[in-house]
């Protein structure tokens, strides 16, 4: 398969997959007239609540989240990467979510790029890694690093990823940044960077003390547009698709990586596989997965089924966690909808 084709096929499998989430031309906005987040903290467990409307079109896809808190220590979640008309289909401006009150606002910083390798906070910066660009006369995989800082919305550029990587997912783990990629570009195979296949399990940890990149031991399954978490020390990667042709598998395996030993293991799978974003609340992985809610327990190695995700939501990095007024919860934003999960 020619790299061109194998790249638009990426494209498509992440607009099937946007589309499985609920983002629908004819799916109804939310937002405007919505209750204050407050009313959330009385919600029954294991519900959704719908809150305002993330300022996208409802075709936006391929943003991944970020939580960081403010300077009351109230949470607020930053998207990075986007594909959409509103932006010029270039990627486009961080937006911010305030959970304490509710509201969006818009950055000045932007991002150009979509479908990044995830978020992940070390210190007062968020980092993110690779997705897609539009540098050439088609969109083309990137490698670039970048640490966004909130606290002065600023984006700073770091070392680059060692390969064109995207799809995947991040974790920190002791003050440093852990990345599975899930698909590599073939865009100048054979050059540095590229790979001959685009699938790919390559793991790499980056310093931000040195500013480098070290590659580790490769992940045991696929997880391209898996979900992951970190829980005591060690990164936790389940779900996602795997193969070039479509329809892609689907992967349901739950792969654990500990950094002391830099070894993998693999632990009970999903009850469902496919693309998939998730968090951790209360020591549990929660996935949201083909419109469901999953948690896993690491102490039991056994997952529970949870409630279904609004309109089927849960697509790649759409998840996060955050807090409000000492309480945890889920964050969901898939297009321009947006909600809180009660645990």
């Amino acid at each position: 398969m020619s790299h061109a084709l194998s790249f638009h096929l990426t494209l498509t499998l992440s607009i099937l997959a946007l589309t499985a989430c609920g983002e629908t031309p004819t799916q109804p906005e939310t937002g405007g007239d919505l209750a204050p987040p407050a009313l959330a903290l009385a919600a029954a467990p294991n519900t959704w609540t719908p809150m305002a409307a993330p300022p996208f079109d409802q075709y936006t896809g391929g943003y991944s989240l970020g939580m960081a808190p403010n300077a009351a220590g109230q949470s607020v979640v930053y998207t990075f990467g986007s594909s959409s008309s509103d932006d010029g289909a270039t990627g486009g401006r961080v937006r911010a979510y305030d959970v304490a009150t509710n509201t969006w606002s818009t950055k000045g910083s932007s991002t150009h790029m979509w479908l990044p390798n995830g978020v992940g906070k070390i210190g007062s910066r968020l980092y993110f890694s690779g997705g897609y660009s539009d540098s050439r006369s088609l969109p083309t995989p990137t490698a670039e690093l970048w640490a966004y800082d909130y606290s002065r919305d600023l984006m700073i550029r770091k070392a680059p990823l060692p390969i064109y990587g995207s799809e995947g997912v991040s974790g920190v783990i002791d003050g440093k940044l852990y990345v599975l990629p899930g698909a590599c570009s073939g865009y100048d195979w054979p050059n540095a960077g590229y790979c001959e296949e685009e699938p790919t399990r390559r793991f790499y940890r980056y310093d931000p003390a040195t500013n480098t990149w070290v590659a580790k031991k490769q992940a045991p399954h696929f997880h391209r547009m898996g979900a992951a978490v970190v829980i005591d020390g060690k990164l936790y990667v389940a779900g996602g698709v795997a193969g070039v042709e479509l329809p892609r598998t689907l992967v349901a395996a739950l792969d654990v990586y500990d950094p002391t030993t830099n070894t993998w293991r693999t632990l009970a799978p999903m009850p469902t596989g496919g693309a998939a974003a998730g968090a951790g609340l209360h020591g549990k992985f929660y996935v949201v997965s083909g419109g469901q809610t999953y948690a896993y327990n690491p102490v039991t190695n056994q997952w529970k089924t949870r409630a279904a995700a609004p309109s089927g939501g849960g697509g790649f990095g759409s998840v996060t966690r955050v807090t409000l007024d000492g309480n945890t919860y889920l964050f969901m934003a898939t297009g321009n909808q947006s909600w809180l999960y009660t645990p």
